[in-house]
């Protein structure tokens, strides 16, 4: 696989304006149609769906539960006149008027004289549909005589006092009052009853506090918009305390807080991040000597997110821009390919042996790596899909863009030797020798044990806003002035038209009343009684029709006229009142209910082509909510909304999503793993540091009572994703120690470092951040990234020496899953199969990367092999030239383990394999590279094929001289010259030749 990325770095380095052209060309078209896609700033995409789950997000979609600002206008002292506080707000609402225009939508808490005999006439002219049982037993009292008698003098006494002029329409409107019934209800639009109206104003009864409600253009996710708005605001409000003395005015609401939380996560980012990426920078500088190579390790990374956000385009239109956000934080994986890569290139200048190295690992990093994130379209969450494609295709495309760039991009001198820094001698020890610290570790992974199933998860997203102090008063504040101690809680009424949610929202109305009148609640915000739907509007219009039958009306019109002119009323006085007895009522629409102000009816309804929602506000006592909430779950249409029981249902799920996520990666992960090792126990051994990792990290954040949340864990993948590359580096590293003898650990150990340290300086530095998500990512993610370089340095290492390496050294067989006794035995001679030793043999190659081809030679030659050892006898001293991976010898050395064998290598890298083998610990196989000291008794000598000229020539003396045998296994080969040296054929089958020197 390696010649691939050999070849293209050949022909670019010979083609380098072509090359150059390619990049910019992939770059320009990945950046173009990358920038066409559309970007959802949508949290509800995080939701999992599911049918509850769906009809949750739709209606969150629909509702605005949090973008007013509520303005508080407020009394310091009790000298200060209400009229003042009035006064102020006429100025603020004039400022505002003024000055924002732009940015706010309308303002509500004012309401004048006009506004209420509106609402009076709209109430009046649709009498009939706000009345109800009780209110039909009141007017059923008010219609006798002795009642009619008292609320007519009552009337006389009001006309003919100051305030005649202004009740004047209003008696004879309606004497009995009646109409005052239906005027109730609307009180019923706010919560609690501590308000009244004074001066045009909504006050508190104690007249020290005004409340106003700005309803934003913006919502509260444009914080760039809303931060120019809030300022301005703030600058009025401002002035305004200056010029009235001893009145206060303040705001709060949920565009704040975004505000608040958009400014210290930029604040937190642009300290901590800018410091950090500042230390990196010299850091990479310093470590490689090159002052371009910070710009040559994004490369790849840049082209794998451009890449990834293309692919996203073409499958669909839009994306979560939550995914991407996450995505381009998971991108730090990435990075390592390309650290990895250069790290190696920097400590080995030969470029064929860098992509002999680096190919397979960087490969097996990203293709598992991605693997586990596209497990993340198994969870029901569209953002989350999102990112797992995202991530999946962006680490795979700049693993392949790193291997093929950074050996172009990075120009080093192969003279030019630099000196080891203190990352290099820091990453050359051998840690997993030092005792104190693999104690250590084992310690924190059995501590894991007991501890690592007790981690939390919180789901109260609002314990992850940052909230300022005076934010936090001025909320305080505003919740003491509405008189809402207690809990809020939302109940949505929904359907698929105005009407059906409306039907809803009645029953809802009728329930709410039942538990206010038992005191089960504290008070609740409704339009039931107000806004009523098609079926609850007939049938109040019937039961007016039915109450006041004719004889009813005409008997009550004859007391009215009887008795009211005792006080010098005429009989046509009450003509509007009789009008309204007889009148035919009809329906009345959403719209018709819109169109009368101060009604603030959009508070409460929204409406869509296909589904519309009716909010109710409850308040309740803290500890009743639970159960009040449980009590509205399976009732159709109606959905009840407490933020926290809301987030715990909805991230519960997610929860166990990645639970489930957890196991597909595993399984997935371990797979991809199979197929490039091609077997189980590298493997395992390569995915059991991931969970031994996995433990320590859960069982110090169980410790330290440190909690998941929505955020970190999914950053949590991110720390998945750096212990497998971790785990694997460590692996390749082991398996070349263990089949070559080379030590490229410190070499892999200070990749990792460098990556351990581009890690913490990116998202660990946003440990001392202020924000509490971002202070929550950075925590899990410097534990996970700790747990996973202790684990991989320490225990993963000590276990590859321990099964493999250290036992070949010592000459025993290395560990077989198949054959777990291995472990136990000293024993390396061969048992069972003495003929040809297949199980022995082998496992000098097992585990290596020749393995399948030296399985398959085995299998072809083991017939040759057992008819060569037949011609050895125990007082022969053999020669093998071109052993190769040592296949022969270790055979004959088996078959005659009494024999001294030396075998020739002239090929390095094959030589290095074959001194691997743990049977070259036996005192009678060696392995040479050197002819020259090759022992002057050989008495037999097997050539498998032509050597090389310098190598044939002193091969011809020794055998001219102290040969008494003469294998060749290749009758392709000259051998002329052995005949006229005084050598007989003695044997000619199966393709080899045997020359035995005649006495």
């Amino acid at each position: 696989m390696y010649r691939i990325f050999l070849n293209l770095y050949k022909f670019f380095k010979k083609h380098q304006i072509l090359g150059f052209s390619i990049l910019l060309l992939i770059i320009a078209l990945t950046g173009f149609s990358a920038s066409q896609i559309k970007l959802e700033e949508d949290i509800t995409k995080l939701i999992p769906s599911g049918e509850r789950q769906n009809v949750m997000k739709r209606i969150l979609e629909e509702t605005d539960f949090s973008d007013k600002i509520i303005v508080s206008i407020s009394s310091k002292s009790d000298d200060v006149h209400p009229e003042r506080l009035s006064s102020y707000a006429r100025k603020f609402l004039d400022s505002v008027e003024q000055q924002l225009p732009d940015y706010v939508q309308e303002v509500e808490g004012r309401v004048g004289d006009e506004s209420i005999m509106e609402v009076y006439n709209f109430v009046y002219d649709n009498l009939p549909l706000f009345l109800n049982n009780e209110d039909y037993e009141e007017i059923s009292r008010r219609i006798q005589d002795e009642e009619i008698e008292k609320r007519l003098k009552d009337d006389y006494k009001s006309l003919i006092s100051l305030q005649g002029m202004l009740t004047k329409d209003f008696i004879y409107k309606d004497p009995l009052s009646i109409n005052s019934l239906g005027l109730e209800k609307l009180q019923e639009l706010q919560v609690g009853d501590n308000f009244e109206l004074y001066d045009d104003f909504v006050m508190t009864k104690d007249r020290k506090h005004l409340l106003l409600f700005i309803s934003p253009v913006y919502p509260a996710s444009e914080t760039d918009r809303n931060e120019d708005f809030v300022r301005s605001l703030k600058r009025i409000q401002e002035h305004l305390n200056e010029s009235y003395k001893n009145v206060e005015g303040d705001f709060f609401g949920g565009v704040l807080y975004s505000l608040a939380n958009a400014n210290r996560i930029k604040d937190d980012i642009r300290v901590t991040i800018g410091i950090a990426v500042t230390i990196l920078l010299l850091l990479l500088i310093f470590f490689y000597r090159k002052i371009y190579v910070p710009l040559i390790l994004f490369i790849p990374s840049i082209i794998g997110g451009l890449t990834a956000v293309t692919v996203l385009y073409f499958l669909k239109d839009s994306i979560s821009a939550i995914s991407v956000g996450i995505g381009a934080v998971l991108l730090g994986i990435s990075l390592d390919y390309a650290l990895h890569i250069l790290t190696h290139y920097r400590n080995n200048r030969n470029i064929e042996q860098l992509y002999k190295e680096v190919s397979l690992p960087v490969l097996m990093s990203s293709f598992t790596t991605a693997t586990a994130f596209l497990c993340l379209l198994f969870v029901k969450s569209e953002a989350l899909k999102d990112l797992g494609i995202f991530a999946a295709v962006s680490v795979v495309v700049a693993s392949v863009f790193a291997l093929v760039l950074i050996p172009l991009l990075y120009n080093v001198s192969e003279d030019k030797k630099l000196k080891p820094t203190f990352l290099d001698r820091f990453a050359s020890i051998r840690f997993y020798k030092l005792r104190p610290l693999v104690v250590a570790v084992l310690a924190l992974f059995i501590a894991g044990v007991f501890f690592f199933t007790r981690v939390e998860f919180n789901s109260d997203i609002s314990q992850l806003n940052f909230e300022p102090s005076h934010l936090s008063k001025t909320e305080k504040k505003i919740k003491e002035i509405t008189g809402n101690k207690g809990k809020a809680v939302y109940l949505v009424a929904y359907g698929n038209t105005i009407d059906a949610a409306l039907q809803h929202n009645n029953y809802l109305y009728t329930r709410l009343r039942e538990l206010k009148e038992a005191d089960s609640i504290n008070s609740f915000s409704s339009i039931g009684g107000v806004v009523l739907s098609t079926n609850t509007q007939n049938y109040k219009i019937e039961q007016w029709d039915d109450f006041w039958t004719s004889e009813k009306k005409e008997v009550l019109k004859q007391k009215l006229i009887e008795k009211s002119g005792d006080y010098g009323f005429r009989p046509e006085s009450f003509n509007y009142f009789y009008r309204l007895l007889n009148k035919d009522f009809d329906n009345i629409f959403l719209e018709d209910y819109r169109n009368t102000t101060n009604l603030y009816l959009n508070d409460f309804i929204s409406t869509s082509p296909d589904f519309a929602t009716v909010t109710t506000t409850v308040n309740l006592p803290e500890e009743s909510s639970g159960a009040f909430v449980e009590a509205f779950r399976e009732r159709a249409g109606i959905v009840a909304i407490d933020r926290k029981q809301l987030n715990q249902s909805f991230l519960g799920n997610l929860k166990e999503d990645f639970n489930r996520l957890i196991g597909f990666s595993i399984i997935a992960v371990f797979l991809i793993l199979l197929i490039f090792y091609r077997n189980i126990e590298i493997s395992v051994l390569t995915l059991l540091p991931i969970g031994i990792t996995w433990v320590i990290a859960l069982g110090i954040m169980a410790i330290f009572n440190i909690q998941f949340n929505i955020l970190n864990i999914i950053i949590s993948t991110f720390i998945f994703g750096l212990g497998l590359d971790y785990s694997i580096f460590i692996t390749n590293a082991a398996l070349k120690k263990y089949e070559t003898g080379r030590n490229v650990l410190p070499t892999y150990q200070t990749s990792i470092l460098i990556s351990v340290i581009t890690t913490l300086l990116g998202i660990g530095a946003l440990v001392f951040a202020k924000h509490p998500a971002l202070r929550s990512v950075s925590v899990v993610s410097v534990i996970g990234v700790l747990s996973a370089l202790l684990v991989a340095f320490v225990l993963q290492t000590r276990i590859f020496n321990f099964l493999f390496i250290k036992r070949a050294e010592q000459g025993h067989r290395p560990f077989n899953i198949k054959k777990p006794d291995t472990l136990l035995r000293k024993k390396t001679e061969p048992s069972g199969d003495r003929l040809y030793h297949k199980s022995i043999v082998l496992d000098n190659y097992r585990y290596k990367s020749v393995y399948e081809e030296v399985r398959k030679d085995f299998a072809g030659q083991k017939e040759r092999f057992l008819k060569v050892s037949n011609f050895i006898d125990k007082n022969d001293k053999v020669l093998q030239t071109s052993a190769g991976y040592g296949l022969l010898p270790v055979y004959l050395s088996y078959k005659h383990p009494e024999v001294p064998i030396t075998a020739f290598e002239a090929n390095m890298e094959k030589l290095l394999i074959a001194k691997q083998c743990f049977r070259s610990r036996h005192q009678h196989l060696k392995f040479t590279d050197e002819f020259s000291l090759i022992p002057s008794d050989i008495s037999v000598f097997i050539i498998p094929e032509v050597p090389g000229p310098e190598i044939e020539k002193s091969l011809k003396e020794i055998i001219s001289k102290q040969a008494e045998k003469v294998i060749i296994l290749n009758p392709d080969i000259p051998h002329r010259w052995l005949l006229d040296l005084n050598f007989e054929i003695s044997y000619r089958q199966n393709r080899i030749l045997v020359f035995t020197r005649m006495s």
